[in-house]
């Protein structure tokens, strides 16, 4: 995992089966060296939002990730949160993320529910020189793949104060 601030006792985090837990205290990516996609690929997982937060914050897919862990990392996601949004992000190095699709509402996604629970399939497709993005099946954009970091190591992307269950993981 990789923290953007804070230290790793102010997260917990399990794997039971195939299902992964995030409690979290900082926003945080999490990934295995030996989780990598190149070329044409698809990986998706239904992500759950188990309790309300405070404010808009969300979590999502990481692709094409290099050298996370230190200072040169680089690495793209795919977010939603609470109010039924989506956003789509580049990171190079300790720079701030480039914003390739600001937070875009889409009626594919589902918004929390009053007891703050909200799920969500998100999917990332690489076909080509496309990226397609798609939440509970719909696609939702679709990227020019340069416009991205595509080759690499994949996992998720979880907000800092959230607690997400995240299963149905196809890689």
């Amino acid at each position: 995992m990789r923290l953007d601030r804070g230290t790793a006792e102010q997260i917990h985090f399990a794997i039971t089966g195939d299902s992964h837990h995030f409690a979290m205290g900082p926003a945080g990516t999490f990934y295995r060296t030996y989780w990598t996609k190149s070329g044409n690929y698809q990986f998706s997982a239904r992500l759950t939002q188990t309790k309300a937060p405070t404010h808009p914050i969300s979590y999502g897919l990481m692709i094409g990730g290099s050298e996370v862990a230190g200072p040169n990392q680089t690495y793209s996601y795919f977010l939603v949160r609470n109010q039924g949004e989506y956003y789509i992000v580049s990171r190079e190095g300790d720079k701030r993320p480039v914003t390739v699709v600001s937070w875009t509402p889409n009626a594919a996604i589902v918004k929390k529910g009053v007891d703050g629970r909200q799920t969500n399939t998100l999917g990332i497709q690489v076909q080509g020189d496309h990226v397609i993005f798609s939440v509970n099946g719909t696609d939702v954009t679709r990227l020019e793949k340069s416009k991205l970091h595509t080759d690499g190591m994949y996992g998720f992307r979880i907000g800092h104060n959230l607690d997400v269950d995240v299963d149905d993981v196809k890689r």
